[in-house]
């Protein structure tokens, strides 16, 4: 019997950063952010040893049945998911990614997710999202040390468009509800670039650690005001304010810059600039910054123009749409 499961990306559109401790286990942390048909998937099967493959890097490991041995290479993610459960026979996992590693665009921890979900199933193990994504968080930022916080996990396994509320009690995850009319209308003015170059989060995280504990009250005063931002983008989605939603996002974008040097560029901010010129109200670098996809949401007539400056720009349009599901699993023979 083959496992497959598959776990989708996010868009983020405020608060992030306030979803990585200490600051949400002090103070509380929110996020809005939405998935998209774009997947992380895993499948599992039954084999003689342990075998390991990620089919987009194209990198294979043959091992020893036992506790796998991390040596800092691309498949410990995998290695790290399989050390949670307890194996008698062989397994063999592979891997495939729809968008590339340091996209921004939590990869990682869908990946994570969906390796959770496909060796529960296999191993009989009956689990819920809520559980799946803090066995996925377990293996990313504990077992492996990646620095980061927790709304990637939970957005790979609930799925959909959501406000998310993070605490040292735990995550709660409300789903937000909008007319489907204003669910197209956002699809339509929300465009998504490649800048050209992808970048590891962890470097990024560390820098904005070590400035939180250097500069405690400045940056606690910064995420207090982006975790605002969450339910004020919240607020204006439930009322239609599609506006006010873009012109919260550049208040949000503003503020993340303030977190690290390294979120932005010379070259992203020139970009940025040129796309709200040509009819954008905000937007923001997925993830923690310094590359990978850009999103930006119009006017509601100037698409076309954002899109033109963008494609201008040498920036590479990317065609999403919005996946109200969260991780799935199923079997095959």
């Amino acid at each position: 019997m083959l496992v497959r499961a598959r776990a989708p990306f996010r868009i983020s559109f405020g608060g992030g950063g306030t979803d990585v401790p200490p600051y949400c286990w002090d103070r509380g942390g929110a996020v809005l952010n939405v998935t998209i048909n774009k997947y992380a998937y895993s499948s599992v099967v039954n084999a003689e040893g342990i075998r390991i493959r990620s089919v987009d890097l194209d990198i294979e490991e043959v091992l020893p049945k036992g506790k796998l041995i991390y040596n800092g290479g691309k498949l410990d993610l995998i290695k790290a998911a399989i050390n949670q459960f307890s194996i008698s026979n062989g397994l063999s996992v592979e891997t495939y990614s729809e968008m590339p590693a340091g996209s921004g665009m939590g990869t990682s921890s869908s990946l994570a997710v969906s390796l959770i979900a496909s060796l529960s199933e296999m191993f009989g193990k009956k689990i819920e999202k809520h559980q799946i994504a803090m066995a996925a968080y377990h293996v990313e930022r504990e077992e492996l040390g990646q620095l980061g916080g927790y709304q990637d996990q939970f957005a790979a396994a609930f799925g959909g468009l959501n406000l998310m509320e993070f605490s040292r009690e735990g995550v709660n995850v409300e789903p937000i509800k909008v007319k489907d009319d204003t669910l197209e209308e956002i699809q339509y003015r929300l465009l998504m670039f490649f800048t050209g170059r992808t970048r590891f989060s962890s470097s990024i995280h560390y820098e904005m650690k070590k400035r939180y504990e250097m500069e405690k009250e400045r940056e606690t005063q910064v995420r207090d005001e982006m975790k605002k931002i969450a339910y004020e983008l919240q607020s204006a989605l439930i009322e239609g304010d599609l506006d006010g939603f873009g012109e919260l996002m550049h208040r949000n974008w503003e503020l993340k810059k303030m977190m690290s040097d390294s979120i932005s560029s010379e070259e992203i901010d020139r970009a940025y600039a040129s796309l709200l010129k040509a009819g954008a109200l905000g937007g923001k670098i997925q993830g923690a910054g310094g590359g990978g996809y850009l999103i930006m949401f119009t006017k509601k007539d100037k698409r076309a123009e954002v899109l033109k400056e963008g494609m201008k720009m040498g920036l590479e349009p990317f065609s999403f749409r919005f996946e109200m599901s969260g991780v799935r699993v199923w079997k095959t023979e």
